[in-house]
């Protein structure tokens, strides 16, 4: 059916009901009889399908009720119209009759009206990048779902948003519709003396992490840390860089509930703010304003403390915090990137950005739209290169206990080769954007650098937790008594006390499935020969982020009930996160030129082996 005389169709008002029935000047009639104070209209009939599957998805009508000169509206699925009074505006919309009458006249009235018509195709997305395939095109292609707004091939593909992504925030729609509007903004961010190019490329970032292979990415997720004095600028420049929804929805601050936290993380794939930690004469107000914002940022790094409508999720997203000062904590802040605005950035600069803001938005939504349609082709050549910074290659000494630090900047620096790749498909200004290339890597380094001072400047605290997790991951990665089948597991809690492995190294449960190391507190303390108690090495872990935390926030927890034969299993143990782990390895050129020690010949009952520390990813499930 032509869409345009579709559309026509649905706007006009119904004429012909059900027998008996008929329209009046204040609303519908049966048998002369008033029944309703409502005109209806169909307004829309559509059918929300995923982009990403084949399937068929439910049907809704859209229908208005006309009292007077207001309109009403109303969505009913159509699997629901035999009920369709559940779904009007009572208060507004009467009906005389009782309301089973009331209920078959709609549905027929409705029904009728759409006899003879096609529901049209409409997408239910989910935020930030969506992949799907067209007709028998073997090719892969994606869109990105932006507050409410698609950025992509949405034209061949004819997409139409759903109603149920319309009540996420508007995206910031910019008036500019050209490519090379955007790049006097880019030229004033750039050029600029006092603004660091870096705080571009972070704010990028987000929308070139889902590139990097899943299980991969979250040795290099990262937040962002703008802090400086008041007045330097840090507040706005974030909100400038961080705020593309109508009403800010994605940026808070710290006096906000949990729950309004929380809610910020809806939105995938793009950056998110906390705004701001500042400095106040009441000592109690700020250590709860410090321990609010830390908590924060720990539940952001780890795994599973992200909680929406008693679900847990994961953060997808680039957290953007300002404060005026550093907290103290290193451990928080060793998953961030620090920015220190020394010097305060011209109110005149600032404004000037702020007043040419939709050439940001249109840059945003062109880099977007371009990384859609090089997606596959980008993906491959991020992962190629962040391959050497997972397995440490070219990594230097000042890098050494800040694996983090250096995946961060690697990251960066990608980011900052893609941006340039796409500003050159938009722009001939080759030369000038090398001489800019140069300030955005310098910006990285001194900012990187910058943050390597604050971890080492910081207390003997942060430098023995941190000694802690590296000790534990090289014993447990080391480690000959593994086992990735729960029975054998069990049956070797049994044998602890048998010294014949005890001097081999700990044992665990490698849980291929939570992606998890599990160990019993007594076998962290075996790791240092029970100098350490089992809390103070949990501490350490928790510290760092690299120990995943029951439901309750505990740090110790049961394994899952394996079959039904097997009973409750109630010892509790420490799970801690694989890849997280893995960052801590003491890794150099030295140890990966060796080769794998041949194992110990094993007893009959002991553990299978897994490879040797080096190679532990190739490790094969049993």
């Amino acid at each position: 059916m032509n869409i345009k005389l579709f559309e026509r169709i649905l706007l006009m008002e119904i004429k012909n009901y059900p027998r008996g029935y008929s329209a009046g000047p204040d609303g519908i009639y049966y048998h002369g009889e008033h029944f309703s104070n409502a005109l209806i209209e169909i307004t829309d009939y559509y059918e929300v399908k995923s982009l990403t599957t084949v399937a068929s998805g439910d049907c809704y009508v859209e229908v208005a009720f006309k009292v007077g000169e207001k309109t009403y509206p109303a969505v009913i699925p159509y699997i629901g119209l035999e009920k369709a009074m559940r779904f009007i505006p009572r208060n507004e919309v009467k009906f005389n009759k009782r309301e089973s009458t009331c209920n078959d006249f709609l549905s027929g009235t409705i029904k009728g009206a759409i006899l003879n018509m096609e529901p049209r195709i409409r997408y239910s997305l989910t935020q930030g990048y969506n992949r799907f395939k067209i007709g028998d095109d073997q090719n892969a292609h994606y869109v990105f779902l932006l507050g409410n707004c698609i950025i992509g091939d949405t034209e061949r593909i004819g997409v139409d948003i759903a109603p149920q992504n319309e009540a996420l925030a508007k995206f910031k729609r910019p008036l500019s519709t050209q490519n090379a509007e955007f790049m006097p903004w880019v030229s004033d961010f750039l050029d600029s003396d006092n603004i660091p190019g870096v705080l571009l490329m972070a704010a990028l970032t987000p929308f070139i992490m889902p590139l990097i292979d899943e299980s991969q990415r979250s040795r290099f997720e990262f937040n962002t840390y703008v802090y400086g004095d008041s007045g330097s600028g840090k507040s706005a420049i974030t909100k400038l860089l961080v705020d593309y929804f109508e009403g800010s929805p994605n940026i808070i601050n710290l006096h906000s509930n949990k729950s309004e936290i929380d809610k910020i993380f809806e939105y995938k794939h793009c950056c998110v703010a906390i705004d701001d930690l500042c400095g106040t004469d009441s000592n109690r107000e700020r250590e709860n304003n410090e321990q609010k914002l830390s908590e924060n940022l720990k539940r952001v790094q780890t795994p599973g403390q992200i909680v929406r409508d008693g679900k847990r999720i994961k953060n997808e997203s680039m957290l953007f915090v300002t404060g005026e000062y550093l907290l103290k904590s290193s451990s928080t802040l060793n998953r961030c990137l620090v920015v220190n605005l020394k010097d305060p950035i011209p109110p005149k600069e600032i404004n000037k950005l702020c007043r040419n803001k939709d050439q940001y938005l249109e840059m945003v939504r062109c880099f977007i739209e371009w990384v859609c349609k090089n997606y596959d082709r980008l993906s491959k050549n991020l992962n190629s290169r962040l391959s050497d910074v997972k397995n440490h290659k070219s990594k230097a000494v000042r890098y050494s206990g800040f694996n983090r630090n250096y995946a961060i900047k690697s990251l960066l620096f990608c980011t900052c080769d893609i941006f340039c790749e796409f500003i050159r498909s938009v722009s001939n200004d080759d030369m000038t954007m090398i001489t800019r290339r140069r300030s955005i890597e310098n910006s990285i380094e001194a900012q990187i650098d910058d943050t390597l001072r604050h971890l080492e400047n910081r207390s003997s605290e942060y430098a023995s937790s941190r000694n802690i997790v590296e000790e534990a991951a090289a014993a447990i990665l080391n480690s000959q008594n593994v086992s990735n089948d729960i029975k054998d597991f069990r049956n070797a809690i049994r044998l602890d006390e048998d010294p014949r492995y005890l001097d081999e190294g700990p044992h665990y449960y490698d849980n291929q499935l939570e992606g998890s190391f599990i160990i019993s507190g007594k076998e962290l303390r075996n790791i240092f020969s029970s100098r350490l108690s089992a809390k103070s090495i949990g501490e350490a872990l928790a510290d760092e982020n690299v120990l995943i935390l029951s439901k309750d926030g505990s740090r110790t927890y049961p394994i899952r009930k394996q079959g039904k034969s097997q009973g409750k299993w109630t010892k509790k143990f420490y799970h801690i996160n694989a890849d997280s782990l893995k960052e801590y390895a003491p890794c150099s050129d030295e140890t990966e030129d060796k080769k794998p020690k041949k194992p110990k010949k094993r007893e009959p009952g002991m553990f299978p082996l897994p490879k040797q520390y080096g190679v532990w990813n190739k490790r094969k499930k049993q």
